[in-house]
């Protein structure tokens, strides 16, 4: 139940713009790390919560989270869609694709199309995919499984 609470929230998260979950597997789906697994002593925020950590502590955890896989469906056309989302570094960025690098090593290329929608912490508002730098933090959100296409990209470099 734990994993459903988590992929809805971070799918809440990305649409909104404003998490740093993120998305899986290169080809054959990762299933999320569960939040207990993430080890105290590895994270010095752990150690010392801050005051929105301690009233939401399960939203802290998706803060944290690396990637993750998940599927919505469609109540009315009974449509599955498979959610994919990534926080990590740029490693290579086109005018047509966007590969990004998560802690955990895992690397992931999305398609960037005209319907994606970029934000930039610098510029505080929309951006272009030409507005994203290798190196850049970013979380990126999309959609599909085995081609994944980028529906929003946030470039958390200041």
């Amino acid at each position: 139940m734990w994993k459903t609470i988590a992929a809805v929230g971070a799918t809440a998260a990305i649409i909104g713009g404003a998490s740093t979950a993120a998305f899986a597997g290169s080809g054959t789906p990762t299933p999320a790390p569960s939040a207990s697994s993430v080890s105290p002593a590895s994270d010095s925020s752990a150690s010392t919560p801050t005051t929105a950590a301690v009233r939401h502590p399960k939203a802290d955890r998706l803060r944290r989270a690396v990637h993750a896989t998940w599927v919505t469906e469609n109540k009315k056309t009974k449509v599955f869609t498979t959610h994919d989302a990534i926080g990590g570094q740029v490693i290579a960025v086109s005018a047509t694709s966007l590969t990004v690098q998560a802690a955990d090593t895992l690397t992931q290329t999305y398609v960037v199309t005209l319907g994606t929608k970029v934000h930039t912490r610098a510029l505080k508002s929309a951006a272009s995919i030409s507005d994203v730098k290798p190196g850049d933090p970013v979380f990126v959100g999309g959609t599909g499984t085995t081609t994944l296409t980028a529906v929003r990209v946030a470039d958390a470099k200041r």
